[in-house]
């Protein structure tokens, strides 16, 4: 396996065409082609699905484009501290869980920079996704909420997957609802209230951990569930179905969000808010920011 076919499946995932993937890289489509047979070989998988459209990823591809992407990240750091490269990388990712503070933050930090050349990411994803990505150096950094009683197996996790906790805020355990919805305009809502509706959640799934956020609404008294894997999915079902969400009670300031509402839960359990990046790991100066503006619009909430 070389860094080469590595870069090869990278630009060929990423693109969604062998053809496409050879013009980024500037060689020829059967040197692509070729170099996506030997990683698949290799490895003895199929990274890739093909028809005359293009190709996509197998789970066991996407599996494999993590990993990828890992280690030419891991590389990347070590030739600029290593190798007396002055060159410094303008930018960062981060991954955060649906429904919580740092896209405005994220926003102002892309605005404010001035270079010509950088490199963002911001990835909404379930909360094992997120602690999967920043574990395997796939974004910088991660943020995430959890219930104050969940914290002791949340920090044991985050120490197995060598990543640390930095404390934000706490916050109280918020719904998120249609301006349509029967319990709008409530100041507060019971947990019983919700039980007779859709309960949409983005970490019900085969992996997850049941402590990431079931502790916030009772997951076995629930009789209508639906899981998602976006917040558009869900933020249709908010506005169609009655569904409802939980979460931190962040509230983005995109106009195209504001029916969606963001109310107290009665007597709702606090919540954690923090962010977590690997043991060790530099953050670049607009990862700096970006977290020091998070503090300062939580500190003023």
């Amino acid at each position: 396996m070389t860094l080469q076919q590595m870069k090869y499946f990278i630009t060929v995932a990423e693109s969604g065409s062998i053809s496409e993937a050879a013009k980024r890289l500037y060689t020829a489509q059967s040197s692509v082609s070729s170099a996506v047979k030997e990683v698949e070989s290799y490895y003895g998988i199929t990274a890739f699905l093909r028809d005359t459209k293009g190709v996509w990823l197998t789970k066991e591809g996407e599996e494999l484009l993590i990993e990828f992407k890992g280690v030419l990240q891991r590389l990347e750091f070590l030739e600029e501290k290593y190798a007396g490269k002055t060159y410094h990388r303008q930018g960062f990712s981060v991954s955060t869980q649906h429904h919580i503070c740092g896209m405005d933050s994220f926003i102002s930090v892309v605005r404010s920079m001035d270079a010509e050349e950088y490199k963002f990411g911001f990835n909404e994803c379930k909360t094992s996704a997120v602690l999967e990505r920043v574990e395997k150096g796939m974004d910088d950094i991660g943020i995430i909420f959890f219930a104050e009683e969940s914290k002791g197996r949340m920090v044991q996790e985050l120490r197995n997957r060598n990543l640390i906790f930095n404390h934000i805020s706490y916050k109280k355990a918020h719904v998120y609802i249609s301006e349509k919805h029967p319990l709008a305009g409530r100041e507060s809502i019971r947990v019983e209230e919700l039980m007779k509706y859709p309960f949409i959640t983005y970490d019900r799934a085969a992996d997850a951990n049941p402590a990431y956020t079931e502790m916030i609404v009772p997951y076995f008294r629930l009789k209508k569930v639906i899981a998602v894997s976006d917040r558009a999915a869900a933020y249709s079902l908010m506005r169609w179905a009655d569904g409802f969400v939980v979460g931190s009670g962040y509230h983005s300031s995109d106009a195209y969000y504001k029916d969606i509402l963001s109310i107290p839960i009665h007597d709702g359990i606090k919540l954690e808010v923090g962010w977590i990046v690997k043991n060790k790991f530099v953050l670049t100066e607009a990862a700096e920011q970006f977290i020091g503006l998070i503090r300062q619009i939580e500190t003023k909430r």
